[in-house]
């Protein structure tokens, strides 16, 4: 079977069936994530665009990546709908519509950056499938993670969890796996075009994917300490009911009861602002839960707001019974802080949500201790970030994150974002607890392997053992900055020999 047989059919009857077709594929890729977990999905997609991305000129390949992309965002991303509708108050057609321009402006970073590697980068097919086209997906997701408030989900790596190619988060990250993604689709496209026999395809992709299963067996860090053994309180308050003023007696009141009742562990942790409340008006709750955390010596991790009385600045934070605390440093757009206010500032008169112009804390704060031990936490989307999670590290031994994803209930949100944390934990060699108001709370071993999870959209306590690790993976140590120096120097140098001669 030629490519012809495969692909070629989109492009006899036109450029708009041709450009639907990288639309829909781009759409179907939330298949290839959690709760779908179609992994395998993902190669014959990107194959799909890589065909058109060889076929077409600078311009038409900026339409299809942009395409592919808008289509990946907003079907991966369609649970904002859940917060802006029917928790945001917002009107259908309005929220809809966000997540479409939300969609399109960010598969903008992919569409130019494919643009400017097709307009000046001149190529062999074979060199831009397995160099050129990788290494400008490799850019273009690392710049989206970074420019403005940056964007990290739905990276292709998340979808490798479970396989071979996970195996290298730890040496180089999850960028660096989407691009051996898209390389492995570029060795199928090469077969199907006659460029790569399918003996050398099959050696390099056995290749690349045996080193991820070798990879994937290392211990890159060492147990620091004795076993901890941890509570996470699930809490299950409907977010349409968290800030009503008659739940927060009967909440903090829930969250007391099931500290008290674990207070045998060593560690409790609540989820993202578990007291719906500003820490300073709630001081003699706050006593009396230090008191009994200190006749059980159990430490405790309680997420709420602090407000700056003199300036009035409020931040989302978590404070330990001990006195620790740390103030969320990376925001979500149009959940806590509305990005543009001038430009897009009039969307907040249709949208309800309730403390949404917070403040970001200062980038270094000091450690919280638990149980003798500096934790690195990451409140809500942070853990996305890989940089958020590794500028705590070696020093941090444990990974804390405390979310609330209420806001998307019933959506395939949770279980993104739980493959999101598994990232993390592997990528660092290190134990990741989660504690979420309604789901999914869990366990996560240096792996990225579940050690206990608990049932989504009800209330439970999650017990575990975790070990403090010491040490640090490759990858935390050169971060993204080794593959994206490697993969501008590949393309640097196959631009340059493709030159022509004067």
């Amino acid at each position: 079977m030629s490519v012809g047989d495969v692909f070629s059919p989109l492009l006899q009857t036109g450029r708009w069936p041709a450009r639907l077709s990288s639309l829909l594929a781009g759409a179907l890729m939330t298949l290839a994530y959690q709760p779908f977990g179609l992994s395998l999905l993902v190669f014959p997609l990107f194959a799909l665009l890589l065909f058109h991305w060889l076929r077409s000129d600078a311009r038409g390949v900026f339409i299809h990546v942009w395409l592919f992309t808008t289509g990946a965002v907003f079907t991966g991303n369609s649970w904002i709908f859940f917060s802006l509708y029917y928790h945001g108050g917002s009107p259908a057609i309005l929220a809809v519509t966000i997540i479409v321009l939300l969609a399109m402006f960010l598969a903008l970073f992919h569409a130019i950056t494919a643009y400017l590697f097709s307009r000046f980068c001149h190529c062999g097919d074979l060199t831009r499938l397995l160099i050129v086209f990788p290494s400008a997906w490799l850019l273009a997701e690392w710049l989206r993670g970074y420019i403005w408030t940056g964007y990290a989900w739905m990276q292709p790596g998340y979808t490798q969890l479970d396989l071979p190619l996970s195996g290298y988060a730890p040496v180089i990250g999850t960028h660096a796996i989407g691009a051996l993604i898209v390389f492995t689709a570029g060795v199928l496209v090469a077969v199907l075009l006659k460029k790569l026999s399918w003996p050398k395809a099959l050696f390099v992709v056995a290749l690349v994917w045996t080193v991820g299963f070798v990879l994937k067996q290392v211990s890159w860090t060492q147990p620091a300490g004795e076993e901890i053994e941890v509570a996470l309180i699930q809490g299950n308050i409907p977010q349409e009911l968290k800030w009503k003023r008659h739940m927060h007696r009967p909440t903090l009141q829930m969250y007391q009861e099931l500290t008290l009742e674990n207070s045998d562990a060593d560690l409790v942790i609540w989820p993202e602002t578990a007291i719906p409340d500003y820490k300073h008006r709630v001081p003699a709750y706050l006593v009396n839960m230090r008191e009994a955390m200190e006749k059980s010596n159990t430490d405790l991790l309680i997420g709420l707001f602090i407000r700056n009385l003199d300036s009035g600045r409020y931040y989302n934070s978590v404070i330990s019974a001990r006195g620790g605390e740390y103030r969320k440093r990376h925001l979500v757009p149009l959940g806590e802080y509305v990005p543009f206010r001038s430009l897009i500032g009039f969307f907040t008169r249709w949208i309800n949500i309730p403390m949404s112009d917070i403040d970001s804390g200062p980038d270094d704060q000091p450690f919280i201790e638990v149980a003798g031990q500096p934790v690195g936490i990451s409140i809500c989307f942070e853990d996305a970030f890989s940089r958020d999670v590794r500028r705590d590290l070696p020093e941090a031994t444990l990974l804390v994150n405390m979310s609330n994803d209420a806001w998307f209930d019933g959506s395939h949100q949770s279980r993104q974002h739980h493959a999101i944390a598994r990232m993390r934990a592997l990528e660092t060699g290190r134990y990741m607890m989660r504690a979420t108001n309604t789901g999914i709370s869990s366990v996560i071993g240096p792996r990225g392997e579940e050690l206990a999870m608990a049932t989504a959209s009800e209330r439970e306590v999650l017990r575990a053992g975790v070990l403090p690790m010491s040490g640090r993976t490759p990858y935390v140590f050169w971060g993204d900055a080794f593959i994206l120096v490697l993969a501008l120097v590949l393309v640097g140098v196959a631009c340059f020999r493709s030159r022509p001669v004067q």
